[in-house]
This record gives C-alpha cells, structure tokens and sequence, in this order.
C-alpha cells in the first residue's frame, strides 16, 4: 500500500508567504503536518514585482514548517489587484432533435462562455457553471441526461491578467516547485471556512486590494475587487504623517479608533469605497445569512464591526477551525486561507485547480471568426 505525499499548499501575499503541509486520508480530509507564516524582508511595490524575492521567502515558508521531504509541486492561492469576475450567458447546439445531454455538452458550452468574456491577454482563474437551461427545464445547475436541442448556461468567471500568472509561476519555480492547481484567494477562503448550503458574504482584506464575494451553494455567485488593502493604507499613513513604515503599521492596526485623525480620516474614506462594493453585491443577490471577514487585514480595530454595522448582516473572523489552535490571532487569519486549499484537494472533486487553460492562439482565433462572422 502507496502512502501518500504531502501535499504543499502557499498563499503567495503582497506582504507575506504562507504554507501549510498535509498528508491526504482515504476517507477524505487531511493530516495537518506544519504551518508557516514568513514575512518578506522588504515592503514590495507591487504584487510580484520581484519573484526571486518571493522565491526565497518561499523556501523559508517551507523550512519554517519543520517538515522534512522531497517536495517538488504546490498548490498555489493568491489575491490580484487586477482580477476581474464576470456573470457570462452561453448558448451551445446540442442536436437537431432532442438528444440526452453530455458532459462533452457541457465543456462546450463553458469553453464558449470563457471565449465570450476572456480578453485575449487574460487567463482564466475561476469558472463556475451557475445554472443551465434547455427545452422544458430551466435553472438546473447539473443538466447532464435531460434532453435538449439547444442548451443555455450562465457562469460566473474570474480572470487574471496573463503576465500575473506568468510571474506567479516564475516565484514558485525559483524555489524549486511547480505549480500544480492554482486557487484564487476568495475560493480558498470560501472553502476553508463556508459549508455548502450556507449564503455568505466574504470580505478578503490582503495588503495591495480587498475581494468582496458572495457564495452560496458551493459556488461563486457574485464578486467584486477594490484596489485597496493594508499594505497601501501603511505607505500612506507613513508618507501623510511623515512617520516610518513600522510607526505606520502600528497605527493602522488601531484602525477606526487611532488617535491619529488622519489615520480615522483616511481608513473611512477607503472603507466607504468597500461599502460601495458590498452595496452593488447585495442589490443583486438575496441576502446572505452571515459575513465573514478574513485577510490579515482584518486585525484593523473596528472594521468587523464596521461591516456588520454597514451591511446589517451579522459578521465573524473568517477562520479555518485548525487555525484557532495555533496561536494569535494574525497568525489564524493569514493561514485560514492554505488550509482552505487543503480542503479542496482532499475533497476529491476536483475543484482544487484553475479551469482548463483556453490558450491564447485558441482565443485569437475564435476572436477572428467572429469579426469576419460580423463584418463579412
């Protein structure tokens, strides 16, 4: 009898690398063997803009667990500043007469809705078959054995900018890993902390930009992106108030009740633009029964009770139930998001990896048939 690998999970942050190691069990779940959270050593500009820095930073990740082993590939989450979401309508042809549908049929019509939305320089990160509809039935989220001609679907898509995903892969391959799956920051907080019938806001505070979602039924419903987060909040304390970058930091923490007025002042006027977000979410969607609120970013004094006062739904740290045995506070924020990627490799359903890659010359030339379909 084979035992299994360990298998690496990294959170790749703007201010940090997170790992956690686990040993897969037969009847599903895993075996927690180590966590670490490692700072980088400098403040980086912008997300990756050095990946032999973060290269290295993961290798310290992985000493810092204590884990000894050969370890060759991880399963990587991480949070964009530049992600998009999109909720696309697709339509495929089945058959001239109704035929059962297959999972072929369905392939096809998400590779059309990811040809529908994806701008050639994107890639897609997260696609989530949201319901389908066909001849007689309507709102189905698994359609496969109904008849149909015609079948219509609706998806909701994450993307990324393809030269963010190029340079995420390059970090983890400076450290000696290849990346296996790749998990966007929201769905591995989703699954580190939301059971399948709960309706829930989550609210992912990083350091460069904030993530907003709403999950219900397992999948992504909704999703918005402000590009703001705690790292940026720190670099303008520390250039509003003349003060160090360490100085900034502790004063961010107080957060709505600082003594600075300048901190209060700044902090509202970021927090009004994530409500603006959470108020276009909610508009769309039935309320959630709850909110959850995870990132380290959440350690900011006030701000739980801030978006709970806001939204009017009640609001909790999001925290994976092993995280809470493993010291302060911070530490369980910044590690809830690995753990998540955890669950989702051990679930055996497949949904711990990005969506299969629609390629670039695929793109273009879907693209091309359809401006020669519109202009010829």
């Amino acid at each position: 009898m084979s035992i299994p690998r360990p298998l690496v999970a990294l959170d790749i942050g703007s201010t940090k690398v997170a790992c956690a190691l686990g040993v897969p069990q037969e009847a599903g779940g895993f075996d927690l063997l180590g966590s670490s959270l490692v700072d980088y050593p400098g403040a980086p500009e912008a997300w990756l803009d050095d990946p032999l820095l973060v290269g290295r930073t993961i290798e310290q990740a992985l000493e810092a667990t204590g884990v000894h082993g050969d370890f060759h590939r991880a399963l990587v989450t991480f949070s964009h500043p530049a992600q998009m979401y999109e909720r696309i309508r697709s339509t495929v042809r089945v058959a001239d007469e109704p035929l059962a549908i297959r999972p072929q049929d369905l392939r096809r019509l998400e590779q059309a809705a990811v040809h529908q939305a994806l701008p050639v320089d994107r890639e897609p990160l997260l696609v989530t078959r949201l319901s389908c509809a066909g001849n007689g039935f309507d709102g189905v989220q698994d359609p496969r054995g109904l008849p149909a001609t015609r079948i219509s679907g609706q998806f909701s898509i994450v993307t990324i900018p393809l030269a963010a995903r190029r340079a995420l892969v390059q970090a983890v391959e400076s450290a000696g890993l290849e990346v296996t799956a790749i998990v966007p920051g929201i769905q591995a907080l989703a699954a580190a902390t939301v059971s399948r019938h709960d309706r829930v806001l989550l609210m992912e505070l990083g350091g460069l930009s904030s993530t907003l979602a709403v999950w219900a039924e397992g999948r992504l419903q909704a999703l918005g992106t402000v590009a703001w987060g705690g790292a940026t909040w720190t670099r303008t304390l520390a250039s509003d108030a003349h003060v160090t970058l360490e100085d900034a930091l502790r004063m961010s923490l107080q957060g709505l009740h600082s003594r600075h007025p300048g901190a209060r002042q700044t902090l509202e006027s970021h927090l009004a633009a994530l409500h603006e977000a959470a108020h276009q979410l909610l508009a769309r969607e039935p309320l959630p029964e709850r909110a959850l609120i995870g990132g380290r970013g959440a350690m900011i004094d006030g701000v739980v009770e801030w978006l709970e006062q806001a939204t009017g739904i009640k609001t909790e740290l999001a925290r994976h139930p092993r995280t809470q045995r493993i010291g302060e506070v911070g530490r369980q924020l910044g590690l809830t998001p690995v753990m998540g990627v955890l669950e989702l490799a051990t679930r055996g359903n497949g949904t711990a990896g990005a969506p299969r890659s629609f390629g670039v010359f695929d793109r273009l030339v879907d693209r091309t048939r359809t401006l020669l379909a519109e202009y010829f």
